[in-house]
């Protein structure tokens, strides 16, 4: 009798913190989908780049830009090199 007690308590720990690791998921996830959404800029996008360990939430418009430049310079850079 003594042994049902403790698989009892046993299966009774282990649903606990399952639903405990549910909740906790839940809420966690909720609130950093509202975190990034704060983060978003007037059409809705949230952009987040990973550096290494260091992550950040960039506009896509500048960023967008800031890509197209650098593209443009080495084009430009590639052309006085070949002339």
């Amino acid at each position: 009798m003594e042994y049902g007690w403790q698989i009892l308590f046993m299966i009774v720990l282990v649903g606990g913190m399952y639903s405990s690791y549910k909740i906790g998921f839940k809420e966690g996830t909720g609130k950093m989908i509202d975190f990034c959404k704060t983060k978003s800029d007037t059409r809705g996008y949230t952009l987040i780049h990973f550096f290494g360990n260091q992550i950040e939430f960039i506009d896509p418009l500048s960023y967008n830009k800031a890509v197209l430049d650098t593209i443009v310079e080495k084009i430009e850079e590639q052309d006085e090199s070949d002339t």
